[in-house]
């Protein structure tokens, strides 16, 4: 398992799972997310018990305030944090983190941290539709660019990787509501045929792509042992 950037502090945040894109994106069609009998405690405090959860779609969003266990549990499904105990969640392998800080190499160009993570050849991803919406910048070093631009760089770097589990951790960040609604077809569809998709997100006017998604709430409430299912 390899950590791939860095925040400042050299704090790992981006993290894929021993996968690299080529086989990632060979991998079969999944579909849905199931937690079933899920653990886990952090100083004492009991931040899930005997979690479980069910969702038949390949969208899932997790609505609720800071604080609240959103991140904590993108990062037990990817594999960040290890549960106390749990009876079934997803495999780590193949999947994708991108946490809400930034995970670029500030050093690096957009270009050189996509190439750097996806092995992907650069006239391929150049072709890719979205690379449009970064086409602008993505030659510049990270650290020249706006908190939008990295975030948009970063989407599109995981969008390519095409994970088998792509976890999101407030995706709209940094993004306005005009650049949020354009990453937004990017991250259904034909894009993401072969990966299950689960996004926080603690604003209810993003776009969530709520058209396709199943949308759990957290109620702020510890031990957690379910979600409030609300679409």
């Amino acid at each position: 398992m390899d950590w791939i950037g860095l925040a400042a502090g050299q704090v790992p945040v981006l993290r894929v799972n021993n996968m690299t894109a080529t086989v990632a994106a060979q991998i079969s069609l999944v579909t849905g997310l199931t937690i079933e009998g899920l653990s886990y405690s952090y100083k004492g405090l009991r931040v899930f018990a005997d979690f479980s959860l069910h969702s038949e779609r390949k969208i899932v969003v997790l609505r609720g305030p800071s604080g609240c266990g959103k991140t904590t549990l993108l990062k037990l499904l990817s594999g960040n944090l290890e549960p106390t105990s749990f009876a079934s969640k997803p495999s780590t392998a193949g999947s994708c983190l991108v946490l809400q800080e930034d995970s670029l190499f500030p050093w690096l160009s957009g270009t050189e941290n996509i190439l750097h993570v996806t092995k992907i050849q650069l006239a391929e991803f150049e072709n890719h539709p979205m690379y449009r919406l970064i086409a602008a910048f993505v030659s510049r070093k990270a650290c020249q660019m706006s908190y939008g631009q990295r975030r948009m760089v970063e989407l599109f770097r995981a969008i390519l990787f095409r994970p088998k589990y792509l976890y999101l951790d407030e995706p709209f960040n940094f993004l306005d509501g005009a650049k949020a609604k354009s990453v937004v077809p990017f991250l259904q569809g034909e894009f993401m045929e072969d990966t299950t998709l689960v996004m926080s997100n603690h604003h209810h006017d993003d776009p969530s792509l709520l058209s396709a998604a199943s949308v759990f709430e957290f109620d702020g409430e510890f031990p957690i042992t379910s979600l409030r299912r609300t679409k």
